[in-house]
């Protein structure tokens, strides 16, 4: 049940996944609110959290205010603590967590890359990109620990590159990326978030192709089967990154304005039967998420 006042909403246990986060983001698009009741979370994976964290600074652009989270179950506010969620200042809290209550930065939870800002400008981005492939190659075989290989760290070291630097090249807005390797039941899923709230992909693609459609979702479907870029010569960004999925048997989701994309091909071995999707006409959200999982 959600609860939708004009000061409170009292979030759904949607943070599992991009897709039920859909759900998030129709509650919330039309920023009538400050304060933001938690008690109902039981779980949020990296490209919720980045949303979340989004949601949290356009909300700040659009009303000049922050907005307060509430009743933060302990489990989930420990981990938002870990990951540096809480230390971005984006949100101001009702109870800060007890210090002795925060979670050790060890071996043991090293199965995950905390949040790092990607900033809209060339130069910091270039250093902070650096500082997030150097990370990940430090916890790599723990985070890759289900499907560490020779090439399997390479490859998504060329996928941070190209996708955090779309960032400071087309979105015109800084951004975020996140992972984490975690188990529910017997299955263990990584995921890789990078989220930003710039232009988005029709905006930036729009006078580099031959679009006849005009929605979102073609314009993603474009950047991410289409060998083409809208600043580097040699760059093919989002479809080379498409291609580095596949040959992972992975999943690439894509959501930019009001539309997503997802590629899934962790499903069929047979490429005929592998899966491409998309929705449009979604609740409008500022500039272009990313979630990739294995």
């Amino acid at each position: 049940m959600v609860t939708n006042t004009e000061n409170l909403i009292k979030l759904p246990n949607k943070l599992r996944d991009p897709y039920i986060f859909e759900e998030i983001l129709e509650i919330t698009s039309e920023y009538r609110y400050s304060t933001i009741d938690m008690s109902q979370i039981l779980f949020i994976e990296p490209y919720s959290m980045l949303s979340v964290l989004l949601m949290g600074k356009n909300h700040i652009i659009k009303t000049g205010n922050k907005v307060k989270l509430i009743n933060v179950p302990i489990a989930i506010h420990q981990y938002l603590e870990r990951m540096d969620f809480i230390s971005k200042g984006i949100f101001d809290l009702d109870i800060p967590l007890n210090p002795k209550l925060k979670l050790k930065r060890s071996l043991k939870s090293a199965k995950l890359l905390e949040i790092y800002e990607i900033p809209n400008k060339e130069r910091e981005s270039i250093k902070s990109i650096n500082l997030v492939i150097s990370e990940f190659r430090k916890k790599a075989s723990h985070i890759l620990k289900y499907w560490i290989s020779e090439s399997i760290v390479d490859y998504f070291i060329t996928v941070i590159s190209e996708l955090c630097q779309n960032i400071f090249e087309h979105s015109m807005d800084s951004g975020y990326i996140s992972m984490q390797t975690y188990t529910v039941g017997k299955q263990n899923t990584f995921c890789l978030a990078i989220c930003d709230s710039g232009i988005g992909i029709q905006e930036s693609l729009k006078n580099k192709i031959d679009q006849k459609e005009n929605n979102s979702a073609d314009y993603i479907k474009s950047a991410l089967f289409t060998p083409i870029s809208s600043k580097r010569e040699f760059g093919f960004g989002l479809c080379q990154v498409n291609s580095i999925v596949e040959k992972l048997n992975g999943s690439i989701f894509i959501r930019s304005h009001d539309a997503f994309v997802a590629a899934l091909y962790n499903t069929q071995k047979d490429v005929s039967k592998q899966k491409v999707f998309q929705k449009t006409d979604l609740s409008k959200f500022q500039g272009t998420q990313i979630a990739i999982t294995l």
